[in-house]
C-alpha cells in the first residue's frame, strides 16, 4: 500500500475549553488515531508514544499557561514528506520558554519533553496570542529515511500549516507554497 499524497489527506482541528485537562487526553487520542489513519504503515509504539508526549506537552502546556486567554486550538496534519505535525494555538502572548524543572521536578519540563520527542519545535505570535508547533517523524517519511541512511531528500522535517494556520504562522499554505519556501521549525534552547 502506498502513502497517500499529504494533500489528499484532511487535517484535523478541534477546541480545548478552558481549565478542561480531561482535554489533554482526548487531545492524545484523537492525534494518535489521526496519525494512525495517515500511515499505511503500523506505528511502532515509539512513535505512538512520542505523538502522546508531545501533543500532552503542548496542550498541558497551554492549559497551565493560558487558560484563562480563552480557548485553545489543537491541529494535526501530515507533512509533505509524511511526517506528523501539530500545532496549539492559545490566547495567550507569553512567549514558551524552556527552563529548569521545578515543584520537586514535576513541572518545568514540558519543552524539554517536545525538543527530545520530536523532530524539530517552534512558536509564532499569532492575533492575541501564539502558535507552538512540532514535528514527529513517521514511518516512511523522508526524516525516518534520512535516519536509516537511505538518502532521503532534506527539508521535510518541519511541518507545512493547513491553510487555517498559515497566516497566523506567517507562513504561505498548500502545496506550491509550501515546497517553494519551507516553514523551518527549529529547537529553542537547545
Amino acid at each position: 500500500m502506498s502513502r497517500r499524497q499529504a494533500w489528499d489527506i484532511p487535517d484535523d482541528t478541534w477546541t480545548v475549553a478552558p481549565g478542561d485537562t480531561a482535554a489533554v487526553a482526548e487531545s492524545r487520542r484523537r492525534a494518535v488515531a489521526d496519525a494512525r489513519a495517515w500511515c499505511p504503515e503500523s506505528l511502532p509504539d515509539d512513535i505512538v508514544d512520542s505523538i502522546r508526549r508531545v501533543v500532552s506537552e503542548l496542550v498541558t502546556n497551554a492549559l497551565r499557561h493560558a487558560s484563562s486567554a480563552g480557548p485553545i486550538t489543537v491541529s494535526v496534519w501530515p507533512t509533505p514528506g509524511g511526517n506528523f505535525a501539530v500545532a496549539v494555538t492559545d490566547g495567550s502572548p507569553v512567549v514558551p520558554t524552556p527552563c529548569d524543572p521545578y515543584d520537586g521536578g514535576t513541572a518545568g519540563r514540558g519543552l524539554a519533553i517536545v525538543a527530545a520527542e520530536s523532530l524539530s519545535w517552534t512558536w509564532k505570535h499569532a492575533d492575541a496570542g501564539k502558535v507552538v508547533s512540532a514535528t514527529i517523524a513517521l514511518p516512511g517519511s523522508a526524516a525516518t529515511a534520512r535516519r536509516a541512511g537511505a538518502g532521503a531528500p532534506v527539508g521535510d522535517a518541519a511541518p507545512q500549516p493547513p491553510p487555517e494556520l498559515a497566516g497566523a504562522l506567517g507562513r504561505p499554505s498548500g502545496t506550491d507554497a509550501g515546497a517553494q519556501q519551507p516553514f523551518r521549525a527549529t529547537k529553542v534552547g537547545s
